[in-house]
């Protein structure tokens, strides 16, 4: 209804969604979060690009219609998916064995706070930048207020803080949170993540700084053997993105918001030797 016109829900085969992602392929899977659904990427008969999000869980609720009503679902699967229809590339799954520059990295972080700050303010259109997708779980703050408690929770559990896990509390520090996790992965890489966390009381080792003594334990070491020798500047614009990435989970002082958050980081990518405030 955005365009003001009517947009019925696009109900898709199981041989269709099966055949564009090669029935659901490893090939095919983009993401895959802690206990959450599973997105894959597809190729519809006409060429057209598509998102097929498939519940980790079978017995986990499906969205409401009004969350499906501009892209499709397909009932007939034993899990039922939502189709997203996505514009001219073909998604692929981020493996950070792949990318080797740091630089990329901080790249990545950059454009995803961007468009994470886009939905906390009202900045300009974005053009180039990393898109968001499944809004389904997005919440909205009434103007004029801080946070809004909700009766359920929803989301990827790897991403959701104490305040909204425990209390139903959503604020711009959820959003926080939850970035600072995924810098914690663009820092240590998702195995690595993995490694240190575990799956069994993660959180409260989450919570715990690392000395910058033991750097060298938890960066990615597939990426420094890659990049070879680190010069000094870069090593401090690494130590920097993980504090930043600590003040984001809320372990060095006040949470900064997303638009701070993106100020540091474009500040770091223009001009390395300034790096992030810490």
């Amino acid at each position: 209804m955005a365009t003001g016109k009517y947009n019925p829900i696009k109900f898709f085969s199981a041989d269709k969604i099966l055949k564009a992602t090669k029935s659901f392929s490893k090939c095919s899977l983009v993401l895959e979060p802690f206990d959450h659904e599973r997105w894959y990427s597809g190729t519809l008969d006409n060429h057209r690009k598509i998102l097929v999000t498939q519940p980790s869980n079978p017995k986990g609720s499906f969205p409401e219609v009004r969350d499906i009503a501009d892209v499709g679902c397909c009932l007939e699967t034993e899990v039922p998916v939502m189709v997203y229809y996505v514009e001219r590339k073909q998604y692929c799954r981020v493996d950070l064995e792949k990318i080797v520059s740091w630089e990329k990295r901080v790249k990545i972080a950059e454009e995803i706070a961007t468009a994470l700050a886009y939905l906390h303010t009202a900045f300009k259109a974005l053009y180039g930048a990393a898109k968001l997708g499944d809004f389904s779980n997005c919440v909205s703050i009434p103007q004029g207020e801080t946070y809004v408690k909700l009766g359920y929770v929803r989301g990827a559990y790897d991403y959701i803080d104490d305040e909204y896990m425990n209390n139903g509390v959503v604020s711009e520090k959820t959003d926080a949170f939850g970035f600072g996790v995924l810098m914690k992965k663009l820092f240590t890489r998702e195995a690595r993540f993995r490694e240190l966390y575990g799956r069994k009381n993660w959180k409260t080792l989450l919570k715990r700084k690392f000395p910058r003594c033991l750097f060298d334990e938890i960066v990615d070491s597939n990426m420094l053997e890659k990049i070879g020798e680190v010069a000094e500047i870069e090593r401090f614009q690494m130590e920097a993105f993980l504090v930043l990435s600590e003040r984001c989970i809320g372990l060095r002082g006040e949470v900064p918001n997303m638009v701070q958050v993106v100020k540091e980081l474009k500040r770091s990518l223009q001009n390395p030797s300034s790096s992030f405030v810490l």
